[in-house]
């Protein structure tokens, strides 16, 4: 019951997080978004922040960051911030606001400046402020800015800003830190573009050699036969990636469903038969395997048992037979694969990291992602066991369904 409690709080997470990124952005009625502290005030307020214990950390600190009144003006920035910001010294934008600061195109078309215009009802940096200062807790959220330099030409920037409430002697402030992740966006996006193209070219490649089996004489048959299996490998292993670096992201969002255990195990050993991998070796289904439903999400479910079986299939030499099986043991259905073969002791104690591969340095995301998935998104518990004898066996429990 632990188990399906955490599905169950996961999937609440995600609706709410869902709920929230649709939700139009609301300003805190009792804030004052026009209001601003007096220029000698906020002199006065610099000077002792400038003589905090801490202000000297900040300095040492790598990334940009500036401390906030509750007016949102700027009091005190680090060394980091004024070389993002292009300025010389802590006087140039001292009692700014970070849009004013930043150069942002629409700083100044509001009533009274950054945070007053409509545009900035969708600011990322002035929300995470109004709930850090409203909320008295950190808050973090990304900001697409549009800043106008000196020369006039207009710039974009993708930043994470992150703001945390700050008590000090003198009073309460707000310490914001600005993460240029305009990198990471760009990833994102040629990520996204290079798995659409490739999935549709080899999608299509796939489906084409299907048509091709009909009309090829028999003799070619196997030939084509091997080109599919290949091609079929080959997308899988797309969608694996793909969805590995979704779910290392948090943006994987998980479907329950009551499924039948064998039913998948049965599908999996049919399926592989044709990989490339299974050449010259064999998969048999456990004559005791039994069915065991289970409530969880098909896809990752069905990626684990395959990773499982892909490993193996590597371990196991030209002649060799891998098992896969699924049994019911204390309320839990537990799903497995083995072979023959025997892991070294060094092999042994370095499974499930992330980079670790007995295949070469570029490899190591099989066992990893086995783990993550089964532990993070599917409320499951993995191991192995290998010895001589008995093999090696991988194995996922995970809760039955009632």
């Amino acid at each position: 019951m632990p188990n399906r409690r955490g599905h169950e709080e996961r999937r609440q997470k995600t609706t709410t997080r869902t709920r929230r990124a649709q939700r139009p952005p609301q300003f805190p009625p009792t804030y004052d978004l026009h209001a601003r502290d007096a220029a000698g005030k906020v002199r006065t307020d610099s000077r002792d922040l400038l003589n905090h214990p801490c202000a000297s950390y900040f300095e040492f600190f790598p990334a940009a960051l500036m401390v906030l009144n509750s007016r949102r003006q700027i009091v005190m920035a680090n060394r980091a911030c004024m070389e993002m910001l292009g300025a010389g010294a802590l006087d140039a934008f001292l009692g700014k606001r970070p849009g004013e600061a930043a150069g942002c195109a629409f700083a100044g078309t509001g009533p009274a400046g950054c945070g007053t215009s409509e545009n900035c009802r969708e600011c990322g940096a002035l929300l995470a402020i109004l709930e850090s200062i409203t909320g008295h807790a950190k808050a973090t959220r990304e900001c697409q800015l549009l800043a106008t330099g000196p020369d006039g030409m207009t710039a974009a920037m993708d930043l994470k800003f992150t703001v945390s409430p700050w008590q000090t002697e003198s009073g309460l402030y707000y310490v914001a830190t600005i993460l240029d992740i305009g990198h990471e966006k760009r990833r994102q996006v040629l990520e996204r573009i290079f798995f659409h193209d490739i999935l549709n070219s080899a999608g299509g490649a796939q489906s084409l050699v299907d048509m091709l089996m009909d009309e090829v004489p028999d003799v070619s048959r196997e030939i084509v036969a091997l080109v599919r299996s290949s091609l079929f490998a080959l997308v899988d292993e797309i969608q694996k990636q793909r969805q590995l670096l979704a779910l290392e992201r948090n943006e994987y969002s998980v479907s329950l469903l009551t499924l039948q255990g064998l039913e998948v195990v049965r599908n999996i050993a049919g399926e592989f038969r044709r990989h490339p991998k299974c050449i010259g070796k064999g998969i048999t289904l456990d004559p005791a395997a039994e069915n065991v439903p289970v409530l969880t999400d098909h896809t990752l479910l069905r990626r684990v048992v395959v990773n499982m079986l892909i490993n193996a299939l590597e371990a196991t030499g030209n002649g060799g037979e891998v098992t896969l099986g699924l049994s019911r043991e204390d309320g839990s259905a537990v799903f497995w694969v083995g072979n023959e073969a025997v892991m070294p002791e060094s092999v042994r104690l370095q499974v499930f990291k992330r980079s670790f591969s007995t295949k070469g340095s570029d490899r190591g995301l099989g066992t990893y992602s086995i783990k993550l998935l089964a532990e993070n998104y599917l409320g499951a518990t993995v191991g192995f066991s290998s010895a001589p004898g008995s093999g090696t066996r991988f194995w996922l429990k995970i809760p039955a369904a009632t």
